[in-house]
Formats: structure tokens, sequence, C-alpha cells
């Protein structure tokens, strides 16, 4: 992918800085806007490198009598995570903007629009960090999962799936239309400030 056509998903800020006679509160969510994006950045490059998992890819792999590299099989996996756990960070830096009372209406409803779609990345962040417990069936307090199959990060096309520590199986679809639909919300978010 052309490095160039990654400016499709940069996020638009309309001015230099928030404006509001508080500089220091101002300061603060400027500071915090700028991790969001980022981390956005991060997710987005984590999604050019990540290579779908195709009919004709995987066909490969088998006529190559499997001798593909273990260090070039796990990179996906490296992608996947990163983009996880860059869009699920995002999500706990938007809930500490929708928590601030001095932030605009606008912020919370947007929080919640983001929590809707990605509040499930949490289940698989926290399952790939505990893969020690996940990988014997277990909660992260060692009591057996209630699921008796058990998914840790397996890929079908685009999608990454884990299990979570309730049972359930959570997936991510690693996209461009992921990135559009997180992308517009923090647009939004970024545009319920003012700016000068």
């Amino acid at each position: 992918m052309n490095v160039n056509d990654l400016a499709r998903f940069d996020l638009y800020f309309p001015g230099h800085w928030v404006s509001d006679d508080d500089r220091s509160w101002a300061s603060g969510i400027e500071h915090t806007l700028g991790l969001v994006n980022n981390l956005f950045v991060e997710a987005v490059a984590a999604y050019a490198l990540f290579q779908p998992f195709t009919k004709k890819n995987v066909l490969e792999y088998i006529k190559g009598g499997r001798n593909e590299s273990p260090y070039k099989r796990c990179l996906n996996a490296i992608y996947a995570k990163a983009f996880i756990f860059a869009l699920n960070n995002i999500g706990e830096l938007l809930r500490h903007l929708s928590e601030d009372k001095k932030s605009p209406m606008g912020v919370q409803k947007f929080y919640w629009e983001y929590k809707n779609h990605f509040g499930h990345l949490k289940h698989i962040r926290d399952s790939a960090i505990h893969i020690k417990d996940r990988g014997r069936g277990l909660t992260r307090r060692g009591k057996p999962l209630e699921t008796h199959f058990v998914i840790l990060g397996s890929f079908i096309a685009r999608r990454y799936t884990f299990t979570g520590e309730d049972g359930k199986h959570y997936e991510i679809e690693i996209s461009d239309a992921t990135l559009e639909i997180a992308k517009s919300i923090i647009d939004e978010i970024i545009r319920a400030y003012a700016w000068k």
C-alpha cells in the first residue's frame, strides 16, 4: 500500500488551540486529542501493514509445504494487536474527555457512539494480554472459561478473533471501513470543541 493513500485517514483539526479562557484546561484537552491522533496514526499504520488472509495466499502457503518463516507468519498478529490496542486506548481517552464537566455536550454523545462500535475491543485486548491464561482455558483469576471452544487470535480474511474472559467470542475487522467509522466519530469530537 502506498503511504500517500493513507492521507485519507488524517484527522482534521480546525485550529491550533482549543479556545477557552482556562489555558490549563484547554492545553490538557489539546494534549489528550494529540494522543488520540497519534494512536489513530498507529492504527492506520497497522492496517496498512496487515496482509489479509485470502484463498490465494492460503493455497500458496499449503503448496509451499508450509515452509514460510514463523517470524514472517507472526507479523499479522503483531499488526492486528497494534490495531486493537490503538483503537481501544483511543476509547479510554475519549471516555476521559466525555467525563470532563467542561467538555461540550457532543463529546459525551460521540464517545458513546465510539463505545458502541469499539467497546468490545477491551475483551480482545485483555485476552491478548492474558494469553497465558486464555491459552489454558482460564480467566485471569484461574477459573475455567465458560466455553469449550477457545479462540486465540484467529484470522478469517480481515477479521481477528479472540475468546474473552466471559467465554464469548469477539472480533474486529482490520479494514478501511473500521477506520472510517473511528475517524468519523473522532472528527466529530474534535469539532465539538471551539478552536482558534
